[in-house]
Parts: C-alpha cells; structure tokens; sequence
C-alpha cells in the first residue's frame, strides 16, 4: 500500500490526531529554540559587556622585566652596603674624639665641683678658728655657690650633646619577587 491509499483508509479522528501530536512537537520545537536563541542573546551580550567594561592592559615585556628585577637586585645590594656603612659610621662616632673629650670634660667639672665644695668647707673650717667677723664667709659662701651652681649648669649643658647618636634612618624592605608591572593604553 502506498502512502495516499493510507491516507484514504483513515478516518477524519485519526487524521485529527495525527495533526495534533506533529502540531504539538512542532511548538515543543519552536519553544526549545525559543529558549535557546534567549540564552544564547544572553550569553552574546554578557560577553560584550564584559568586554567593554575590561581595561586595556598591556603587560611589559618579559626582557625589560628581566632588565628591572637586575636593577632591583643591584639597588638592594647597594642599600645593603648603606646600611653596613651607617653601622661603621656610628661605631667610628662612637669612639671619636668628641665623645672622649665630652667625657673628659664632663670628669673635669665633677672634678672642679669636688675642689669647690672642698675648699668651701675649708673657709668654714678656718672661720671657727679664726676670732673677729664672720661676714667675709657669708660673701665667699655666696661666691662658691655661684661658681658651683655654673658647673652645674656646663655640666647639664654636656650631658645634653649627643655625639654618639646618628640620626634615625628610614629603612624600607623590598619584596622578594616584585609583582608584574601593568602599563594602560590610554588615550
């Protein structure tokens, strides 16, 4: 039997039928492709945005990074030896000729106050076996008490220099490995 022998040998339900179903898988077809075509204008569209909204970076060059960690190298190798200078500079301070001659400076006025406050209450000493007027050691104490009170003050004065201090210095620790250098295009 062929095919239009078929077709007379049904009835009008069975064609009905036959229509409904291919009608029904033509829109299940349809929808599927309707929500394919969706997603796929979605997705085109996610990429587009993120495309334009992506900067233009363009990394450097793998040689001239070579070129810049040498330098780095070098430039840590030279802080190095900056730092192990300093530490030489402050050890020399330390044992210049200003700390000694403050040092000795400062002994000398202990030294000169001790002689001072000796010789202070030597003229008490003498007064008590002396008869006559005290006045002469009222004006001498007065004289000693000055001369002493400036020795202190020289002395607070030296104490104050710093001739063994070095002025704090900055240090700053470089990374190991630097991290890539971005360079934009913009225009």
């Amino acid at each position: 039997m062929t095919k239009h022998e078929q077709e007379e040998e049904l009835s009008e339900a069975q064609r009905l039928t036959m229509l409904e179903d291919t009608v029904s898988t033509n829109r299940v077809v349809l929808l599927v492709m309707a929500v394919l075509a969706v997603v796929a204008i979605s997705v085109g569209v996610t990429v587009a945005v993120v495309n334009l909204m992506a900067p233009d970076v363009t990394y450097v060059d793998s040689r001239a990074f070579a070129r810049l960690e040498k330098d780095v190298e070098i430039l840590k190798d030279a802080a190095i030896a900056q730092e192990k200078n300093m530490v030489s500079a402050k050890e020399v301070l330390d044992s210049s000729n200003a700390s000694a001659f403050k040092t000795l400076m400062l002994e000398q006025e202990q030294s000169y106050q001790r002689h001072l406050t000796a010789l202070k209450q030597g003229m008490r000493d003498l007064a008590r076996m002396t008869p006559g007027s005290r006045t002469w050691l009222e004006i001498y104490d007065e004289q000693m008490n000055q001369a002493l009170a400036e020795s202190r003050a020289r002395m607070a004065r030296l104490e104050r220099i710093q001739t063994s201090q070095l002025p704090v210095t900055e240090t700053f620790s470089l990374q190991s490995r630097p991290a890539p250098v971005q360079i934009s295009n913009e225009k």
